[in-house]
């Protein structure tokens, strides 16, 4: 059928979930009628956010989007289409958005802060000459709209295209519920790590009760040329798997040794594997938070560590002839697989002065030298059928004559995201969900 457009025969609905436990999960239900409804798959939520006594901020990277642990798209229990650690996925994603995008569009949207300007300072006496010419090395942020301490509040909630998580939706204009029979589900289930969605975690907070937003056709005719015509789609869906790099005990003074981890991965066997990102996140606290304030990265740091290397072996063979063992290499594998990167200076490797470190146990202050080395994703195409697929990564470790060497020490959760081919098959009025 022709793209549809938005005319008299298209209505907007506001629905309230049907299922709505606070800081565990919500669920809302579209269930088909003797009219046989069809609804656009342009599907919003709207009022994503928490309530917190002292107000606050969301997660730098992910805003009120590191509120999503895991997301489906659901019929009845057949599962459409998901997002797993969907908040981690997000502050990806917003990485990848561009700066002017994220500072003027979607911060406002998502609740995050990247999005960067520089301040300019001129001289005090405007002199102008080569040792005074104007400043312009100082980054800032403009914070998002503090967090409400009302419950149930709109204000400054975020809004999510679902599109962002669920692909499926993408590559449908309609979902008609003569298909999809058992009862169109969207079931959210919120993070209960309050260090991957608050700036500051000294008060307990509280989910707001999100609103579904979404678009059903009116006329007869078209519900019924747009159901005719539902005979599939394919798309690349989101799948994620993680692996653990241990912890190393510190050594003696100026002891370094090296660490290297080969590990399976077993969640992309048997799928077309067309792109991954690894990102790198410290299981200790320690190291992003101090008391409760959290750095700015927060538990969505992708660390940088001593020397590191990472490759992938697809199918017994190694993807790249060397392994990956600069920050830049990796930045120029991550953009030439995703795309331009929302980075600022030293954002994925060390800086040269002793008082650059990763993270450095954050010291509540958000001082710019402590945030390097906090962006550094391992992304890459892999465009392969997998079946069988082992991740080696390797570092080497800090002794205790270093300063602050928690960081370099730390377990690693190694969190992966892929696009796989999926498609939805419809005939004889049944259909079936598979990977291409």
């Amino acid at each position: 059928m022709e793209k549809l457009e938005y005319e008299g025969n298209v209505k907007n609905v506001l629905l309230d979930p049907v299922l709505d436990v606070k800081n565990n999960r919500s669920e809302f239900r579209l269930d088909n009628d003797e009219t046989n409804r069809v609804v656009l798959s342009s599907l919003r939520i709207n009022g994503l956010g928490v309530s917190k006594a002292g107000g606050g901020n969301y997660n730098f990277a992910a805003g009120s989007y590191g509120l999503i642990k895991n997301i489906f798209l659901m019929d009845g229990n057949v599962v459409l289409d998901q997002c797993l650690n969907a908040n981690g996925w997000m502050a990806f994603q917003n990485y990848l958005s561009m700066n002017d995008d994220n500072a003027c569009k979607t911060k406002p949207l998502a609740k995050h802060n990247l999005g960067y300007m520089v301040d300019g300072q001129s001289p005090a006496n405007d002199a102008l000459t080569d040792t005074e010419a104007p400043r312009t090395d100082v980054i800032y942020r403009s914070a998002s709209g503090p967090i409400t301490n009302n419950a149930d509040s709109l204000q400054n909630a975020g809004y999510l295209d679902l599109k962002r998580v669920l692909p499926m939706l993408s590559a449908v204009d309609v979902l008609p519920l003569a298909v999809f029979d058992k009862g169109l589900r969207i079931v959210i289930e919120y993070e209960s790590d309050a260090n991957k969605f608050l700036g500051n975690t000294q008060n307990a907070s509280t989910t707001i009760r999100p609103i579904l937003s979404y678009d059903e056709l009116t006329d007869p005719m078209e519900k019924a040329e747009a159901t005719k015509g539902f005979t599939g789609a394919a798309w690349m869906s989101i799948e994620h798997d993680r692996v653990n790099v241990p912890a190393v005990a510190s050594g003696g003074a100026n002891v370094r040794p090296e660490q290297e981890v080969n590990v399976n991965v077993k969640n992309f066997r048997g799928k077309y594997l067309q792109k991954i990102v690894v990102a790198k996140n410290p299981k200790d606290a320690a190291t992003f938070k101090n008391a409760n304030q959290c750095s700015p990265m927060g538990a969505h740091a992708s660390v940088v560590g001593i020397n590191e290397a990472m490759n992938f072996k697809i199918n017994g063979a190694p993807k790249l002839p060397v392994d990956a063992d600069r920050p830049m290499k990796r930045m120029a594998l991550l953009t030439d697989a995703w795309g331009v990167c929302n980075a600022y200076p030293l954002n994925n490797v060390h800086g040269s002065d002793r008082d650059y470190f990763i993270i450095a146990k954050f010291n509540a202050i958000s001082d710019r030298k402590l945030q390097v080395a906090v962006q550094d994703y391992f992304g890459l195409s892999i465009e392969s059928e997998v079946r069988d697929m082992e991740l080696k990564y390797k570092r080497t470790n800090e002794g205790t004559g270093g300063t602050d060497n928690e960081q370099y020490n730390t377990a690693l959760d190694l969190n992966m995201w892929g696009l796989c081919r999926k498609q939805i098959v419809v005939g004889n009025g049944k259909y079936q969900v598979v990977y291409a």
